[in-house]
């Protein structure tokens, strides 16, 4: 790829950064699967799972919205309707979970995770506040800083698992080094904000973010919608496997996700990070954002084709080497998701779409569909097929229907 303009550069510069923080988790992959059992992985990824789906809600989408207005104090203010949204949300939270821990816990068929369930709100309020902020420094074209939060992030998440299993065999280390990750990360925000923006802060005015909250008000009316589908379709399997399996399924299928899925993802979210900022320069301008949709779209293809198919070819093999034996099954379900997931690395950043040009709407109905695929997959499979690797060959078969329609929408929206 030719540095030829500043899409490109900033392209590479975040890629270069997620790539480094990427390899972190990956280096680090083989000792926690040598610290952690893999039913401490199951329990982890419940955890996290339900902390992703609740974040949706928290924000009420708001954040997504910080990038389209041409005012940056109507966009200042429309970040604080999403943080004073999550810390409303996070507060009743917690005192809706503590009286209801042990019940909520035996309900989804985990017992374990009730000690940590009252750690959910904090973890929502912290990734809430972060995306607020991620946004927002996006907007202002510091792709330098997002990169480097990223790389901050994935330090402190690896070193702090690590550590942790000294005190914590249990899925404990595990929850408590993502959580002290993402504070850190927020820290980091916060500080940039304020050397660089604390003159919008000192224009803060309750009766304008109640203004841009009723500009947006779609947003939480579909967005929290479609995006709760969204989450449901990335979220629930986990959950779901363990309910109808074993917690060593969902480890698996957890653990596949986390070395395979973020890591190939990431080049995508690079991608996405100067994408949706030039789009919506160039819907501003032009009326349309053709020219960087297809730009975007020839080059993740380009990129994504060569290493999934070697994912396909030797997942098995390859985690059985990497992580030792026992870890051979989430290779096959690597191979399995080979082609739904080199399809959702083209489509993810791409999806920004959706909210740049305000068709919640369409985002809401496609994220439906996708998510009744995922369930009809996922109870065929335990109820008929009663065998989880066939369980999941059905659900990479969901997956792979859903993404493709979705990017055909893409192309079309793109275009008009």
């Amino acid at each position: 790829m030719r540095i030829r303009s500043e899409y490109s550069k900033n392209v590479i510069k975040v890629m270069t950064g997620t790539t480094l923080a990427q390899a972190l988790p990956i280096a680090v992959a083989p000792i926690l699967t040598r610290l952690y059992p893999p039913e401490a992985f199951g329990v982890f990824y419940l955890y996290a799972a339900l902390v992703s789906i609740l974040s949706v809600v928290a924000t009420g989408r708001y954040e997504l919205a910080i990038l389209i207005p041409k005012d940056s104090r109507e966009a200042f203010h429309t970040g604080l309707a999403a943080g004073w949204s999550t810390t409303l949300f996070s507060g009743v939270l917690l005192l809706a979970l503590v009286p209801f821990r042990h019940k909520l816990a035996n309900l989804l068929g985990e017992p374990d995770l009730a000690p940590w369930l009252c750690l959910i709100p904090a973890s929502i309020l912290v990734q809430g506040w972060y995306n607020v902020f991620n946004f927002w420094h996006n907007r202002h074209k510091r792709f330098g800083l997002l990169t480097r939060s990223k790389i901050l992030i994935s330090g402190a998440n690896a070193g702090g698992r690590i550590g942790l299993a000294w005190i914590w065999k249990s899925a404990g280390g595990l929850i408590w080094g993502t959580f002290i990750s993402w504070l850190v990360g927020l820290f980091q925000f916060l500080l940039a904000f304020g050397k660089k923006d604390r003159a919008f802060f000192q224009t803060r005015n309750r009766a304008e973010v109640l203004q841009q909250a009723r500009r947006f008000r779609h947003f939480p009316g579909t967005m929290v919608i479609g995006s709760l589908f969204n989450k449901g379709n990335v979220e629930l399997p986990p959950i779901l496997l363990n309910l109808f399996f074993t917690p060593a399924i969902a480890g698996f299928f957890g653990q596949m996700n986390a070395v395979l899925r973020q890591p190939l993802l990431v080049v995508g979210r690079a991608f996405e990070e100067v994408f949706k900022q030039q789009a919506s320069e160039e819907i501003h301008a032009l009326g349309h954002c053709r020219p960087v949709f297809r730009k975007t779209l020839f080059r993740l293809s380009l990129l994504g084709a060569i290493p999934f198919l070697l994912l396909f070819w030797a997942a098995p093999a390859l985690f059985s080497f990497v992580f030792s034996p026992a870890w051979e099954t989430a290779g096959l379900y690597a191979r399995f998701f080979s082609l739904p997931l080199f399809l959702q690395f083209v489509a993810a950043p791409l999806s920004a779409l959706f909210y740049l040009k305000e068709h919640t709407r369409w985002y809401t109905a496609l994220e439906f569909g996708q998510l009744a695929l995922v369930l009809s997959a996922l109870l065929a499979g335990a109820w008929w097929l009663k065998d989880p690797n066939q369980t999941l060959l059905l659900l990479a078969g969901a997956y792979t229907l859903g993404v493709s329609v979705r990017l055909i929408l893409l192309w079309r929206m793109a275009h008009v």
